[in-house]
């Protein structure tokens, strides 16, 4: 009975540790900076990323326009920021 429950255990870990699960998280963060206009000289918001446990999640200061720039400012990992 123990036999078969460390095969069990070691059979689960081999497929935990190749699961995509196991692999680090990394995903790329961008500032966007918002514009009033097609020119791009008047600046009337940001959005700035923030690090969750498995995911960036964004936040809007400002006025949403579609006239945009991003700015890549890092990756976002299961350990917060990741530096350049």
């Amino acid at each position: 009975m123990a036999t078969r429950i460390l095969t069990s255990l070691a059979v689960a870990s081999v497929f935990l540790s190749a699961s995509p699960a196991s692999a680090g998280y990394r995903e790329a963060a961008y500032v966007t900076t918002l514009y009033s206009d097609a020119t791009y000289t008047t600046v009337v918001g940001h959005i700035y990323p923030e690090c969750g446990l498995n995911y960036v999640q964004y936040h809007l200061e400002g006025t949403y326009t579609y006239y945009t720039t991003d700015e890549f400012v890092g990756y976002c990992t299961e350990n917060g920021w990741e530096p350049l």
